[in-house]
């Protein structure tokens, strides 16, 4: 009994994979049964060992060669795949990395101190999961002709999430070991050198390719199995990482970014053009909080309008949850991350213009003038002082942004408790007591915006008609005014830079602006930057008797300082990570990152 159980451990990389079965907490209802079948697939062996005396490492090598016989086994074995899968918290670290959110204690990889550790748990991770992934496709070309044909959608999804999981290592890292197939212990490979950005970033989206032409298109999965990944997701894989690498190397002028920004449009297109995706608005049932509420859509208590996450089609890929399941964590209000000015300056005012240049905006003399006129995406993603906060209470005990007396807890702006800068965040905060939304991995926003700036990086030029496909549409949704080549010049507006205003905004807590600044070339001079809070010499802030006892160091300009630029640095070596120097102690062919020898 113990000899099979160190057996299945040990093939946890090319077998049942022990830590997903130990954490596993199911997706979807389609995926209870499934879990099942692996519980007493494994349970069997077990059993079926120590009843009958059998040899054991004789009944696991039997176990293994009879496993991949079927296409249910290989769907079996594909399922611990989407235990890969970013989750809130996981993913919006990297936008807590960067400048536009405040966390809440000091992050090192935001302010530049962080330095090389000897296990990274990135770099871990994803070569088990590449592991995993290959392993499957390995078993692919050992069985029959007929069964692999069978199987073919089962191994384009290991293809996928061994493309997602390379890419993880590859945004962070660099160049890094390609690993196609299972090693053993003792094989050269295991102590091979770092391929190149170029060899990674081919075997990537090769890979991406071999999965878009065997998976199904979103409409052609089954109902029960809504979440898989389908068609529509490998080329949203593809169009990100292409536009990633492309506009990486134009910015560091580097040959090939040509190619991969085509790539990225064409991609892109094709998810327009398939017509399977399309922009959530529900302004018509939920009014101007549309696009709070499609980011918590669960059961029908979760809003007003009694939407469901079924009433949505944006989402390309997401990690799915289940009330009955598998559930979110609770939020609590007082942990979640502060947005800075710098981020709350960006949104523009409803007539299209940036607040320096519109008559519109309110300035901000009040706790919520600087709200007024502006982005609808702005007070949907804010908790603008007044409204009502859910902290983690059932629906009965909602906290008001403004009242103390209310369950003995301080609601409204208390400084230096539930916000360091003034503002606090409410993206992915649920209205109800332990959700089970699901959480956006790729989705049809940012397919529109990879495609704009694609074309605009391509071209040093986007058109009126490919403004309308994509800025426009999500422009529309937040209530503000179209975005075009002559309004751009009448007000002396920088293309590149509305549409990286627009990416940054629609993206916001979904782990895109690090890499974004990183990939841009313009870490080095947004990163050191002192972070920011709200305007406080001479406004409500100030004279309010609410806030009197607050102290905070002020800027010359009178706003708060989270984090001073003398606080922050951002070297060149810090556009890669550090590997973690044990795999460099164990591989005398692995060269460190510059800057970090």
């Amino acid at each position: 009994m113990i000899r099979i159980l160190d057996k299945i451990k040990s093939y946890s990389l090319s077998s049942i994979n022990m830590k997903f079965l130990k954490n596993l907490k199911m997706r979807s209802r389609c995926e209870i049964n499934l879990f099942y079948k692996i519980f007493f697939f494994v349970s069997f062996l077990l059993f079926y060992s120590c009843e009958k005396g059998l040899d054991l490492s004789s009944q696991t090598s039997y176990s293994e060669s009879t496993f991949f016989t079927t296409v249910d086994q290989f769907e079996l074995f594909a399922n611990q795949f989407y235990y890969y899968l970013p989750v809130v918290g996981r993913n919006n670290d990297r936008d807590i990395y960067s400048d536009i959110v405040a966390a809440r204690t000091t992050n090192t990889i935001s302010n530049g101190s962080y330095y090389a550790t000897e296990e990274s748990d990135t770099w871990d991770d994803a070569y088990t999961y590449i592991r995993n992934t290959t392993y499957l496709i390995q078993k692919g070309d050992e069985v029959n002709a007929d069964l692999k044909e069978e199987a073919q959608i089962y191994i384009g999804e290991a293809k996928f999430f061994r493309a997602f999981s390379y890419f993880n290592l590859f945004r962070d890292f660099g160049g890094v070991p390609i690993i196609d197939k299972v090693l053993d212990l003792d094989d050269d490979e295991l102590f091979g050198a770092r391929n190149s950005r170029e060899e990674v970033v081919n075997f990537i989206l090769n890979d991406l390719e071999e999965a878009i032409d065997v998976l199904p298109v979103e409409s052609a999965i089954a109902e029960g199995d809504k979440g898989r990944v389908s068609k529509g997701a490998a080329l949203a894989l593809k169009a990100r990482i292409s536009l990633f690498e492309g506009t990486w190397r134009k910015f560091r002028e580097n040959d090939g970014y040509e190619e991969l920004l085509d790539e990225a449009i064409d991609a892109s297109n094709q998810i327009i053009e398939s017509g399977e995706y399309e922009l959530f608005d529900r302004r018509d049932v939920l009014g101007d909080e549309s696009y709070k509420y499609f980011f918590i859509l669960d059961k029908v208590q979760s809003n007003t309008a009694g939407l469901t996450k079924v009433d949505q089609s944006e989402y390309i890929l997401r990690n799915r949850y289940d009330e009955s399941i598998r559930k979110q964590s609770t939020v609590s209000t007082n942990s979640l991350p502060n947005p800075t000015k710098k981020f709350a300056d960006m949104f523009l005012c409803t007539d299209g213009l940036p607040i320096d240049k519109s008559t519109l905006y309110q300035g901000k003399l009040t706790v919520t003038s600087e709200f007024e006129n502006r982005d609808l995406r702005m007070e949907n993603i804010f908790v603008k002082h007044g409204d009502q906060l859910w902290e983690s209470q059932p629906a009965e005990n909602c906290r008001d942004w403004t009242d103390p007396a209310i369950g003995g807890w301080t609601a409204s702006l208390t400084f230096g408790t539930y916000t360091l800068s003034g503002y606090m965040e409410n993206k992915f905060n649920p209205e109800i007591l332990s959700p089970s939304m699901d959480y956006p991995v790729i989705r049809y926003a940012e397919v529109l915006l990879i495609n704009a700036e694609a074309l605009y990086e391509r071209n040093g030029f986007i058109t009126d008609a490919q403004l309308d496909l994509t800025i426009n549409m999500l422009r529309e949704r937040a209530g503000v005014a179209n975005l075009s080549n002559n309004f751009a010049s009448a007000n002396n507006l920088d293309l590149q830079t509305e549409i990286r205003k627009e990416r940054t905004i629609e993206l916001f807590m979904e782990g895109q602006r690090y890499d974004d600044l990183r990939r841009w070339k313009t870490a080095e001079i947004e990163m050191p930057q002192s972070l920011l809070g709200v305007l406080w010499k001479g406004t409500q802030f100030e004279t309010d008797p609410e806030w009197e006892d607050v102290f905070y160091s002020l800027d010359n300009d009178g706003y708060i300082i989270i984090e001073d630029a003398s606080e922050r640095t951002f070297e060149e070596k810090h556009y890669l990570m550090p590997l973690p120097t044990r795999q460099i102690l164990l591989n005398s062919q692995l060269e460190q990152n510059a800057g970090w020898e």
